[in-house]
């Protein structure tokens, strides 16, 4: 399972350079590699309660990875001008917040306990950013079909994606402090 977690992090790097390449097939790979590292999430946990192997690394890591991940995509959508930045500012600060509260509790020597709250809250991130992605490739093969210019962004498509990172955000921000008042003696 604590491969499966470091490959979700090697893959982040790889995933950011090709949504970034300017090779319209990268943004295909992009949605690959998002799909397999978001697999990784998936199996790493359910391996590790199977087998007995949930290691600190593991509990604190996975995490880690998942945000790293979610927060590389979703900071690369506001570059390409896709979503607001202060949504996604907001959904970075709440992870931020929370991984300083982990750090600490652990170096207290304290449990911290994932709720399924923030489970779902992770993935309905990944499943955010996989329609994003889905979303862009369906702009980037119609371009490159109809030999037009690449628009990831209109006024519908700007509506519709900013209001689900606005839905995401909110579950995120509403996990964020439902994890402060069950870890409260845990801080």
């Amino acid at each position: 399972p604590n491969v499966l977690t470091v490959v979700r992090i090697l893959l982040t790097p790889v995933f950011l350079g090709l949504i970034f390449s300017n090779t319209w097939y990268n943004k295909i790979l992009a949605l690959v590699v998002f799909t397999v590292a978001s697999l990784t999430d998936l199996y790493d946990g359910k391996i590790a309660r199977r087998d007995g192997t949930i290691t600190s690394f593991g509990r604190f890591m996975d995490p880690l990875a998942d945000k790293l991940l979610v927060s590389s995509a979703l900071i690369s959508f506001v570059i390409l001008g896709m979503v607001e930045a202060w949504l996604v500012a907001a959904m970075l600060f709440r992870d931020a917040a929370i991984t300083g509260l982990r750090v600490y509790s652990i170096r207290k020597g304290k449990e911290v306990v994932t709720s399924r709250l923030a489970k779902w809250k992770t993935m309905l991130q990944l499943v955010l950013v996989f329609g994003i992605l889905v979303f862009m490739n369906i702009r980037v093969i119609q371009a490159k079909l109809t030999s037009s210019p690449l628009e990831l962004t209109g006024t519908s498509s700007h509506l519709w994606l900013n209001g689900l990172v606005a839905a995401v955000t909110l579950i995120a921000v509403i996990s964020g402090v439902h994890y402060l008042v069950t870890n409260r003696n845990a801080t």
